[in-house]
């Protein structure tokens, strides 16, 4: 079955809360980094023609569909009234591989297609390898027009029709602790509605995928309404479903909204309260609150490091580029002969795995000595998470962490992706941690979530992501990391080449980046706000400078890396 790569601005769905939400509507195409969000405005979908064809019924309908209008009422003009009184829009969006168009005779229309993307009540993307074949069981009416006696359930949209119609919006929840944001990108149409959908979600509830790693007391309130005035300003009128908030609460709601709206173009500042009452008095901020307040809560730590550290030769440097190439400084002294290793996020310690991969050791950066903390068969590269955790994994896929207070515990790893796990990158954020996963037919890419317990550290919802674009196209997966806050770069092999790929965490995006023409890169070096490197066997370094387009830099590393 052939599969399509996806490369989606956005799409959207049905969101959470009591009423039902629109799982359809417009988008733009984006990179896996969207930037800015001009909502657009809605396309106005044609009702059906008269005496129109099968064919051109079902194509008005698909095109209804992906076109949202309250209760989808164009969409429902191509149905019988017993199909009307039926069909469910917010039943979920299923996107369908281009290519495969409607197959009519004179009084029937079947759509058989691919699917390769599917979107949840709450608008959150997932991949997808299933099928769509579905007759649109077309009759006539007394007036003679054919229309729909069987709607498919939910909504079924193409993928150019998706990526025209839905756009991406990215909604934060807090990590425990409530001191940083966590991304949980969803789908909204395009136009006004993707205001509301953004709104709806911070004030209901998380992915059930992310929500085991979040912070539990996030309240939950109701939407009353939102709109941008004139000046900009986003106003938010909520309706209470429990006792009133907190000082605290209101200023922690008030955080999550300015960060999802502040990539909307037309929002400058936002201001919130109840229906019926003035608007909140936000701590620190007052009425209004722009949109680029609590830089704080940034998901990307902006005091981690962004120096360039490898391994060279067994010790730990830190590589300045200097006229004619690299200069490599020697750091840790405490690490003399390593095949791994790690800088800390704030460049003041390094751990290192030692020549024969049986000890995991930390270090200072300026003070001779290391202390080991975890011993295993084939450690290894090892990572940093923003908790202060050191992550580790050997040859058998076994993981592990030392925590803060210097306890080495085993993590436990659950979830459907197959395979053992060969490499780990934690996200800026430490709740989300990528893993290479290494199985009979190669390695692949799974996402999971990280649950903090006192006395133990679990990754739940293990799942892998798709990197190919079709079956004729396989690819293996080399080595993954943080690109940003929810995108990853992921280098893969086809078996001639190997190359990097931009993938956003829900797999919506694939989008190749080059190099082009490389067959031995091995190892990736990726931080949100630095250019990525790809390091090649023989220690050549490839800086990304932009898509299909990175400079070559001679170096004898082994392995290279950035802070965390």
């Amino acid at each position: 079955m052939k599969r399509r790569t996806l490369l989606l601005g956005a799409a959207a769905g049905a969101l959470a809360g009591c009423a039902s939400v629109p799982t359809s509507g417009p988008v733009t195409q984006v990179s896996a980094d969207p930037g800015r969000i001009n909502p657009g405005v809605e396309i106005a979908p044609a009702p059906p023609g008269r005496d129109a064809t099968p064919s051109e019924v079902v194509e008005g309908f698909l095109h209804a569909m992906a076109s949202w209008q309250p209760g989808y009422r164009l969409a429902r003009a191509y149905l019988t009234p017993a199909a009307d009184a039926e069909w469910n829009p917010d039943a979920g969006v299923r996107i369908y591989a281009e290519g495969n168009p409607v197959v009519a005779t004179d009084d029937s229309a079947v759509l058989s297609a691919p699917v390769v993307g599917t979107l949840d009540h709450l608008g959150s993307y997932r991949q997808s390898s299933g099928e769509i074949d579905h007759d649109f069981g077309l009759v006539t009416d007394a007036d003679g027009q054919w229309r729909i006696d069987h709607p498919p359930e939910g909504l079924i949209v193409s993928e150019y029709l998706f990526t025209s119609a839905f756009t991406r919006v990215v909604v934060y929840f807090f990590a425990p602790g409530q001191q940083w944001l966590v991304p949980d990108p969803r789908y909204f149409p395009r136009g006004s509605y993707a205001l509301e959908g953004a709104v709806r979600s911070v004030v209901s509830t998380p992915t059930a995928w992310l929500a085991p790693g979040l912070d539990p007391a996030s309240p939950v309130v109701g939407l009353d309404s939102v709109r941008v005035d004139t000046d900009g300003v986003a106003q938010v009128v909520l309706r209470r479903t429990g006792p009133d908030l907190s000082d605290a609460e209101r200023r922690a709601l008030a955080v999550r909204l300015v960060w999802t709206l502040r990539p909307f173009e037309n929002v400058a500042a936002v201001e919130v309260g109840w229906a019926g009452q003035s608007p909140w008095q936000v701590e620190g901020q007052g009425r209004l609150v722009a949109v680029d307040a609590f830089a704080d809560a940034d998901p990307q730590d902006r005091q981690t490091s962004r120096q360039l550290f490898a391994v060279v030769a067994g010790r730990v440097v830190r590589l300045v580029e200097v006229p004619g190439g690299l200069e490599a400084i020697e750091t840790a002294p405490g690490l003399d002969a390593v095949a791994y290793a790690a800088v800390r996020p704030d460049a003041l310690a390094a751990a290192g795995v030692n020549a024969d991969r049986s000890q995991l050791l930390v270090a200072p950066m300026t003070q001779p000595g290391a202390e080991p903390v975890a011993s295993a068969i084939g450690l290894r590269r090892p990572h940093y998470a923003r908790q202060g955790e050191l992550w580790f994994v050997d040859d058998r896929g076994a993981v592990g962490a030392v925590l803060p207070d210097g306890r080495t515990v085993a993590v436990t790893v659950t979830g459907s992706a197959e395979g053992r796990v060969g490499a780990l990158r934690v996200a800026p954020d430490g709740v989300r941690i990528a893993f290479v996963m290494d199985g009979p037919g190669g390695g692949t890419v799974a996402l999971g979530v990280i649950v903090r317990a006192e006395d133990e550290v679990r990754v739940e919802g293990v799942r892998a992501l798709s990197v190919t674009e079709s079956e004729l196209t396989q690819r293996t997966v080399r080595d993954v990391g943080w690109r940003s806050a929810d995108t990853l770069c992921v280098l893969v092999a086809d078996g001639r080449t190997t190359t990097v790929m931009s993938v956003a965490q829900d797999g919506s995006v694939l989008a190749p980046i080059g190099p082009t023409g490389e067959d031995g890169l091995v190892e990736l070096a990726v931080a949100p706000g630095v250019p990525a490197l790809a390091r090649s066997t023989e220690g050549e370094l490839l800086r990304y400078n932009a898509d299909f387009r990175w400079s070559a830099q001679q170096s004898s590393a082994s392995s290279v890396f950035y802070p965390g």
